[in-house]
């Protein structure tokens, strides 16, 4: 039952005040699994799943290449405007209120994308897509870390697979909704996954909760000085060097193999294999990383992620493509789940969703530098085997850094 708290001034006349939440723990699996979903649906569908609907729009409405790239990187603007906004947003309003508001905003941009006819139609519904899915991010991962602060790896690890399973679903629905409702094309898949983001949304209402507040909400002194806070600093660029990284194999694998003989189907089905290992990866290093501490799981996941762009390089066939996928599907999972385990050590519980959104602002200009880079040394090459070079090079210094950090906290430490 819950508790109403009244006060008396001098007159004697009572006050009440608001009532106080239950201290009881949430539900884990509950809670965590609508977690899942909403990325599942607020990044998977919104966001991933463009470039599997885009050629159907394209050829229904006539819009060009170019057309539609300019399309994804209006999606990508939207993002990268409000991924920054969204950890201040939650500390001043809490994250429910916001991830509530940026789901909504996704779910908006869904049913208008299916009624859209134009480029001008759907461009503003595009950055709203981008814009809702931060909005949501940031604060559902300051949620979780906050509920359950004994089982964070895994919890982050259980929610970042969310947007490999929305890609895989994507995958088959896409298609099959298109082959379905022949008159309707991709306007049924953009309606389809308003619907369930709408379901999803609703649930995450019902069922999830602002973490309790540890400390005084009111004293801002513990308040972080982002760039003077060296530890954050340190975080933000190392999500820098993912972010400029992690899109290479991701983009120019299938190339690659088609490149070196391979066929379509044996391409499908290897590339497949990432995003399995992409899926199951996230959980498997976050529970790692519970039982046997961030740091070590950091330093093994950035290894992995040098060995995944190099196997193919050293030896380009399908075992080694095969061996890659296993290597750069799961570690991409590990390194951004651990990436906001560490953030998240820097500052004060109730400054999490901010610091989580400082640094994706630096994993977001990463992302918008590292296609075009790598595409320009695809050219300057001639190859695939440059990228692919470059990208275990960005591996193994953002390695380098956290061994020098690790061992310079050590000693001081001692």
């Amino acid at each position: 039952m819950t508790a109403v708290h009244i006060t008396f001034g001098q007159n004697g006349a009572g006050r009440m005040k608001q009532p106080l939440q239950s201290t009881s723990p949430p539900r884990f699996l509950p809670f965590v699994l609508v977690g899942m979903l909403l990325i599942v649906t607020t990044t998977g569908f919104a966001r991933m799943a463009y470039g599997l609907i885009l050629p159907y729009m394209e050829k229904d409405l006539g819009l060009s290449v170019s057309m539609g790239g300019m399309l994804g990187t209006i999606m990508f603007l939207g993002y990268l405007v409000t991924v920054g906004l969204s950890g201040l947003l939650a500390v001043r309003w809490g994250g429910k209120a916001v991830l509530l508001i940026g789901g909504s905003a996704v779910i908006v941009s869904m049913f208008g994308l299916t009624w859209a006819s134009s480029f001008m139609s759907i461009a503003p519904f595009m950055f709203l897509s981008g814009a809702g899915s931060a909005l949501v991010f940031t604060p559902l991962m300051s949620i979780m870390l906050g509920c359950f602060p004994d089982r964070k790896g895994t919890v982050l690890g259980i929610l970042l697979s969310g947007a490999g399973i929305g890609m895989l679903l994507s995958g088959i629905l896409v298609p099959f909704l298109d082959v379905q409702f022949p008159d309707w094309g991709w306007r049924a898949v953009w309606l389809s996954f308003g619907v369930l983001s709408l379901a999803v949304i609703l649930t995450a209402f019902v069922i999830l909760r602002n973490p309790e507040a540890r400390g005084s909400d009111s004293n801002d002194k513990d308040k972080p000085a982002w760039f003077k806070n060296k530890g954050l600093m340190k975080v933000a660029w190392l999500y820098f060097l993912i972010g400029l990284a992690y899109l290479i194999p991701n983009l120019y694998q299938t190339g690659f193999m088609l490149g070196q003989g391979l066929s379509d189907r044996t391409a499908g089905f290897i590339y497949s294999v990432a995003g399995i290992f992409s899926i199951v990866g996230s959980p498997i290093w976050g529970t790692l990383s519970d039982r046997f501490g961030i740091p070590r799981m950091f330093i093994l996941a950035w290894v992995c992620a040098v060995a995944g762009d190099l196997v193919p390089v050293v030896y380009p066939s399908i075992p080694g493509f095969v061996i890659s996928s296993m290597l750069w599907g799961s570690s991409i999972g590990g390194l951004i789940t651990l990436i906001q385990l560490k953030a998240a050590q820097q500052v004060p519980q109730r400054f999490v969703a901010t610091a989580i959104g400082f640094i994706s602002v630096f994993y977001a200009v990463g992302q918008m530098l590292g296609p075009g880079l790598s595409g320009w040394i695809i050219e300057l090459g001639g190859n695939y085997t440059a990228a692919y070079g470059f990208g275990a090079a960005i591996y193994a210094v953002g390695l380098g850094v956290t061994l020098y950090a690790g061992k310079a906290e050590q000693k001081l430490a001692s």
